[in-house]
């Protein structure tokens, strides 16, 4: 038996200070120096 097999793709949640819950950070300024935007730079690279 053949299976396929998906391509996974990570599911985002950003978590803020207050601790309400954001998929989109559009509008938000995250620091150049941050993990996260390291992160998210090396998966659009791969995109």
């Amino acid at each position: 038996m053949t299976r396929i097999k998906n391509q996974w793709r990570p599911r985002i949640i950003n978590i803020m200070s207050d601790g309400s819950q954001v998929e989109d950070l559009t509008g938000y300024t995250i620091p150049k120096d941050s993990g996260y935007y390291n992160a998210i730079r090396r998966i659009n690279k791969e995109v």
